[in-house]
């Protein structure tokens, strides 16, 4: 009676969530009216959950429904949309643990795989290792896949038993500790024990004989499929890298569980490793048969208390060389030396086949020993033995080699009697241009030197001479074009492309001229001069002929008579410029002068005035009475000589100026200063200052400033007013005077017209350069380390001048 209330309360509360059933009275005819279509999933969870909170089981509940008259259509209905919301809540809950779900709605508990990422250190060289570098959930077993028909049911697991056909029901079943399930209405049934086929025909024949009787009949039809599956603990045991017991679904393989515990460990056996149930062994599982051949016979579902166990390896061996996988295998009794070059692979494709070398371990030390070919198939290997497979040499044992002038150079076979006639035959025989009074056989002697053999080429070809041929000659016919000099013709001057040409029979002047591009726009082609050399000049003569020169006049075309002479090899041919002709030279004036920019020099002789004349002279904020021009330089000395002149000019160490920018700047720079003072220049037009312009000159006009710089080794290198009838010392003291390293028998000043004066010494007396405005005063800097000593004639030189200082002090003495 409570039961039916409670379904009643239940009922109501399903018509007061869903609005379409609210103007439905509560009583046992309502739910016949019921469409389970038109609930919602919310509506429907909503309905069970507060059953189940008062201690109904869903079969209660399907009951209760069917005797308040809800049609035996929609009762299915609501089965069917009960189970799919428990499985989906029972996987959405297993997913936020790790657990896994299958498309069959299976399940496993959540510690059941719980193994973590662990990367395994061992040798990599035993063969099979590489496949347990690391253990994880990668390689957990899968259960997306049908139950399989040799699963053997226990406690925990969870049965999906589907009624359909003329009846329609769906059970979700555990089995219990005794190893039963129970079914409402029909009662337990063992289970535990039986695989899933035999737990399903005998689910199937006890529904048929008590309340499905329609299944025998074939109109009502049972499918039974595992739901949530449990969990086993397995035992690994022996040379494991991780033993232990470990907590893992029932639907783990032997292999997985190898995988799980890292495989075995460096000690461990890969070919005898051991299933144990029950107290006795039930499998012996070799990985060889997996790792070479992929065979998975051996992989076999384990069951709880499964106990694994890895034994120690009984025969290692190893093998290095030309081998396709080097390592370390693990073999069995029986074994020979052709299995074990199986599990490597077998030979490299450069491996000497005939002898592998053996070293093993006896008694009375190690033993190297030689098995050959015909043996591999007997030899036993032991435990510890070492097999060293060997390269082939590198060297050919039926090989000859013809080159030069010859149709088809290259290796050849050399085939037992075989002579040099048919070795030329089968190499296309020898080309045009093949020398054929002498060629050369280079041959090995047994010492492995070499000798050289000379032939007849052409009584070689007649079959006059016969010369047999040995492994590894190598025969050598020489083209008659490498016996003699590279015939050129050089052509030059202002022509487009001049240079050496090949020297071809007949080759005319006309012919050499168009291969060079024809002439420049500035050839003089009245004038063109031939140098041929004389073969055979009179060296007895004092002053003999060498070189023949022939004029020739193309001023009237290539096509003129002077255009079909014939050259010679070696001739040179110089076609000279118009003697009038010049590029037009150019300069460039910029600063403070009117009319900045380039500038064309009207005459060969252009000076400096008329060009500031054509610029529009000065600007008022010009400094007229100083210009520099920056003219290319063309030097005749090194720059490791310039420096040589700064160093001893200067009194600075070399170094010094490799260190000092500034110095670099005003003396080892790519242009030359020259400086010009235009006052001087305007009292003597055409005079030495009123200089005469080249190609490529820059001239710069700075504007007018009264400020000196002074830079270099003072403590405030800065700028400071000009005064009149002051020296460089006076400047140095305003910028707080010289620091500790500063090299004052270096001072120099630079002029604003590019000239430099250095500071005069006299005794102990210096004497400091004038000032201008727009100079510079530089201070280098000393240089300890590369400090010099006074050489020998530097002594002498110093000896004398103390040696006179004392003569004339001793006379005004006596005086």
């Amino acid at each position: 009676m409570k039961l039916t209330c409670f379904l009643v309360l239940i009922i109501a509360a399903i018509f007061t969530i869903n609005p379409r059933l609210q103007a439905q009275s509560i009583n046992s005819e309502n739910l016949k009216q019921v469409k389970v279509d038109d609930l919602s999933d919310a509506e429907i969870k909503a309905y069970y959950q507060k059953a189940v909170s008062s201690g109904l089981s869903e079969e209660q509940l399907l009951t209760i429904a069917t005797q308040r008259g809800m049609p035996a259509g929609e009762i299915s209905k609501l089965r069917l949309r009960l189970a799919g919301l428990n499985s989906k809540s029972a996987s959405i809950a297993d997913t936020s643990k790790n657990a896994e779900s299958t498309s069959a709605g299976r399940l496993i508990n959540e510690d059941a795989m719980n193994v973590p990422m662990q990367k395994l250190q061992r040798d990599s060289n035993v063969f099979g290792s590489e496949l347990f570098t690391s253990s994880s959930m990668v390689f957990e077993p899968n259960l997306r896949i049908p139950t399989p028909s040799n699963y053997i049911l226990g406690p925990d697991d969870q049965l999906i038993v589907n009624v359909y056909g003329y009846s329609e029901q769906s059970y979700s079943l555990t089995v219990n500790a005794e190893g039963n399930i129970y079914i409402p209405n029909v009662g337990p049934i063992k289970v535990s024990g039986f695989s899933i086929e035999e737990a399903g025909d005998r689910i199937r024949n006890k529904l048929a004989a008590t309340i499905y009787r329609a299944i025998s009949s074939g109109q009502t039809k049972v499918e039974v499929s595992l739901g949530k599956i449990r969990s086993i603990r397995v035992t690994v045991i022996g040379q494991a890298s991780k033993p232990g017991t470990y907590t893992v679904s029932s639907l783990t393989t032997l292999f997985n569980m190898l995988y799980l515990c890292g495989g075995p460990n460096e000690m461990g056996s890969f070919r005898n490793i051991e299933l144990i149930r029950g107290n006795k062994p039930v499998r012996f599982i070799d990985l060889y048969n997996f790792l070479l051949l992929g065979e998975r016979k051996d992989n076999v579902l384990l069951q709880e208390q499964d106990v694994i166990r890895i034994p120690y390896y009984s025969i290692r061996v190893q093998m290095n060389g030309a081998i396709k996988r080097p390592g370390k295998f693990e073999l069995k009794a029986v074994e020979t030396f052709d299995k074990l070059l199986s599990y490597g692979g077998g030979f490299s494709d450069s491996a000497y086949r005939g002898i592998v070398q053996v070293t093993r371990l006896s008694d009375s030390g190690i033993v190297i020993s030689d098995l050959v070919a015909k043996e591999f198939s007997a030899f036993v290997p032991r435990t510890g033995d070492a097999f060293k497979i060997a390269k082939n040499i590198n060297r050919f044992s039926n090989r000859v080699t013809v080159e030069g002038a010859i149709l088809r150079p290259g290796d050849f076979e050399l085939k037992p009697g075989m002579t040099l006639k048919q070795l030329l035959e089968i190499a296309g025989g020898l080309r045009e241009d093949a020398f054929t009074e002498r060629g050369l056989i280079k041959r090995q002697k047994n010492d492995l030197t070499y000798t050289t053999k000379s032939f007849v080429v052409r009584d070689v070809i007649s079959g006059k001479e016969n010369v047999l041929l040995n492994r590894e000659d190598v025969v050598s016919i020489t083209s008659i074009l490498d016996l003699r000099d590279e015939l050129l013709v050089n052509l030059g001057g202002s022509v487009r492309n001049p240079g050496d040409f090949n020297y071809t029979d007949s080759l005319t002047l006309k012919d050499l001229i168009l291969k060079g591009g024809g002439f420049l726009e500035t050839a003089n082609t009245a004038s063109v001069e031939i140098s041929r050399r004389i073969k055979n000049p009179d060296i007895m003569q004092r002053n003999f002929k060498q070189t023949e020169i022939i004029t020739v006049d193309l001023s009237k075309g290539l096509s003129s008579e002077g255009g079909e002479t014939r050259l010679m090899p070696f001739d040179v041919v110089n076609v000279r410029a118009e003697p009038g002709y010049n590029n037009p030279r150019q300069i460039y004036i910029q600063g403070e002068v009117m009319n900045t920019g380039r500038y064309i020099l009207q005459a060969s002789g252009e000076r400096l005035s008329s060009v500031i004349k054509r610029a529009g002279s000065f600007k008022g904020s010009a400094d007229s009475t100083s210009i520099t021009i920056r003219r290319i330089i063309n030097p005749s000395l090194t720059v490791e000589e310039r420096q040589a002149i700064i160093e001893r000019m200067l009194n600075i160490s070399r170094d010094s100026i490799k260190k000092d920018s500034r110095l670099q700047d005003n003396f080892l720079k790519d242009v030359e200063l020259l400086g010009v003072n235009y006052l001087r220049l305007k009292e003597n037009i055409g005079g030495n200052e009123d200089l005469i312009l080249e190609n490529g000159d820059i001239i710069d006009v700075a504007r007018l400033t009264n400020l000196v710089r002074v830079n270099g080794e003072v403590y405030n290198p800065t700028l400071l007013p000009f005064e009149n009838n002051t020296n460089a010392k006076y400047y140095i003291k305003g910028a707080g005077n010289f620091t500790s390293n500063a090299n004052k028998k270096g001072i120099f000043v630079i002029y604003p017209d590019g000239r430099a004066k250095s500071v005069k010494r006299f005794l102990f007396f210096k004497s400091y350069p004038s000032m201008s405005p727009r100079s510079e005063v530089y201070v280098p800097s000393k240089d300890q380390s590369t400090r010099k000593g006074f050489g020998p004639g530097e002594w002498i030189a110093v000896s004398s001048i103390i040696a006179s200082l004392a003569t004339l002090i001793v006379a005004v003495v006596n005086q």
